[in-house]
């Protein structure tokens, strides 16, 4: 029996900013707001990107003013816009293959990356209306404001909406915590977006551009190529070609409700093989997106992707002899099915039923076990030709990383960005300078002005002794002073570390562990990265001589190289290979 019915006070704000903590990266956001432009009938969908301070690159943190998402799809009125803001918006417009879900998208995804949202949109010519949030003006009741078009508003519809309807999605007053650069989010985009709404764009025309750039339909399982070549025979596999381990196929995943999902897999070229013909596995790697975060299950909701390179909880398992990296299998879903994936707010996360991950593992078990097998026979038809060379994997690792951005704080005003870049080719400079030092020493030239200058061919070979052209990683006869290594810093190649082989460390590395690959590799990777920090260090430290860090790195260098030489001399201590480790 019900004794009374009590109102409970809500504290707008609070919920508003507990919606912006649900976990959006900007890149999510904005594919969140996209999926309200596809469900409006948009067949064009403009991203932009604005930075606070246009003198600042693309790589600072914090710089962003505001994001842009337009699109030319029916647009809304008045009552739609109020809707389209409402916390749990109406949901009687849903069509059963919506990409909605709960009425928050809109409001969580924006308000996680700024504090103003504005919605400019309108049905026809002349009747574009402009609302807007602020959390900055919200407190205990959630309202919008209506707005006079500004100049710019009118601008962006003239330019962007040819036949005056659509809408304008502006997110505003962007947080300053840690958020991502430009070049972050616009990286993050460029590889999302075309994989995300790849049936929209490939079978509805949908174009995206951001900012400029237009974004081309990217199909993870590469299904054209397959259907040229075939299922696969994971015993005769040769590893060069995409091929079919399960055509499209539909499964019960709640045989009560009659609710089904498609599944479809392929197996994607082993990268390595493709040395023998003159390319490089980074090439491989680059074409077919062929890395650790990317093998398993891509998870489509009405054609939507909801999950990318999905492990379900183990189904596909953590692979660390990477043997399941070209799996690549793709569910396709309809909104039935959401009891049975149990999909979060987000539309990302997914918890299956019992009964669908019962049905997703049987059916990828002899999937990942297929995959696994052509991988390994790829594998040793490859080594058959050639021994794999640890060298030319780390340098492959390291021509694919990038260097790191430059951090939050790190550069407040246009003017330590100048002073941060000519330091920068300083260091440059330095380092041509040192090349050409060592070269003339080398060639017994007398050192110092006077000499001749060796030509470019003479000083690359001094710095990279025998190594390939493209490498980063060096491994050369010597250094001064018995270090154990060097950075190189060139303006094309950037950075390059150049380490010494015949240093008691290096040797520990590289001649008593000859068959310890892994060990090598991370060997060279960390010392790239030193490179990486001492460049970092040299460039934006600011209140010392730039001389005075350079010595200062210099003398430490120095330190580590002796104190590990030693540590190989100590006749108290056992060092792998004797221990054991990499035998």
């Amino acid at each position: 029996m019900i004794l009374d019915r009590q109102s409970l006070p809500v504290n707008s704000h609070r919920v508003l900013f507990g919606l912006s903590k649900i976990g959006y990266t900007p890149t999510s956001a904005i594919c969140d707001i996209v999926d309200n432009a596809v469900v409006a009938g948009a067949k064009n969908i403009y991203i932009q990107i604005v930075k606070e301070e246009k003198r600042f690159n693309d790589s600072k943190a914090n710089n962003i003013k505001e994001y842009l998402i337009i699109d030319d799809g029916h647009g809304m009125d008045d009552d739609g816009i109020i809707n389209a803001l409402s916390l749990g918006s109406n949901g009687n417009g849903y069509d059963p293959n919506s990409l909605s879900k709960f009425g928050l998208g809109l409001k969580s995804a924006s308000f996680a990356q700024g504090n103003r949202l504005e919605i400019i949109s309108g049905t026809k010519a002349g009747d574009f209306c402009k609302h807007s949030v602020d959390l900055d003006e919200i407190a205990d009741e959630y309202s919008s404001l209506k707005e006079a078009l500004s100049e710019d508003d009118k601008t962006i519809i003239a330019s962007y909406l040819p036949e005056h309807r659509g809408t304008i999605i502006r997110i505003s007053k962007i947080h300053k915590n840690n958020h991502p650069s430009v070049k972050k989010t616009r990286e993050d985009l460029r590889k999302t977006l075309g994989i995300t709404y790849y049936y929209f764009m490939k079978e509805n025309d949908l174009n995206i551009r951001l900012d400029s750039e237009a974004m081309e339909p990217y199909d993870v399982l590469f299904v054209d190529e397959a259907n040229q070549n075939g299922d696969l025979n994971e015993n005769t596999w040769d590893g060069r070609t995409v091929q079919w381990i399960l055509r499209p196929e539909n499964f019960a995943i709640d045989g009560e409700n009659g609710v089904t999902c498609k599944i479809e897999a392929t197996q994607l070229p082993y990268p390595p093989i493709f040395q023998l013909e003159g390319l490089t596995k980074q090439e491989i790697h680059d074409k077919y997106n062929i890395s650790g975060k990317n093998y398993g299950f891509y998870v489509y909701r009405n054609k939507r992707l909801i999950s990318w390179a999905e492990k379900f909880g183990g189904i596909i398992p953590f692979d660390k002899d990477r043997a399941l990296y070209a799996f690549r299998g793709r569910i396709l879903i309809n909104s039935n099915a959401d009891a049975a994936f149990n999909i979060d707010v987000k539309k990302s996360n997914i918890s299956l039923s019992d009964e669908a991950e019962t049905t997703i593992s049987d059916v990828a078990d002899p999937l990942k076990r297929k995959s696994k097998l052509a991988w390994e026979h790829a594998g040793k038809l490859y080594k058959s030709f050639t021994a794999e060379n640890p060298d030319e994997i780390v340098n492959n690792m390291a021509n694919a990383l990038g260097g790191f951005e430059t951090l939050p704080g790190d550069i407040s005003t246009p003017e330590e960005e100048f002073e941060q870049q000519q330091r920068a080719k300083a260091i440059v400079d330095d380092s041509k300078k040192k090349a050409i030092e060592q070269t003339k020493k080398r060639l017994g030239r007398k050192p110092g002005q006077d000499a001749e200058t060796p030509s470019d061919e003479e000083i690359e070979k001094t710095i990279r002794g025998n190594n390939e052209e493209t490498a980063k990683i060096l491994k050369v006869e010597s250094l001064d002073d018995n270090l154990l290594w060097e950075p190189y810093f060139d303006a094309s190649k950037g950075h390059c570390v150049r380490i010494n082989k015949n240093h008691r460390f290096a040797r520990l590395i590289y001649e008593d562990n000859s068959d310890n690959a892994d060990m090598q590799i991370i060997f060279g990777l960390l010392l790239l990265h030193f490179v990486e920090a001492d460049f970092y260090v040299r460039t934006t430290i600011k209140d010392q001589k730039r001389s005075t860090i350079e010595s200062v790195i210099w003398e430490y260098r120095r330190a580590i190289s002796e104190i590990l030489a030693a540590l190989c001399r100590n006749k108290n201590i056992t060092l792998p290979p004797n221990s054991g480790v990499g035998q």
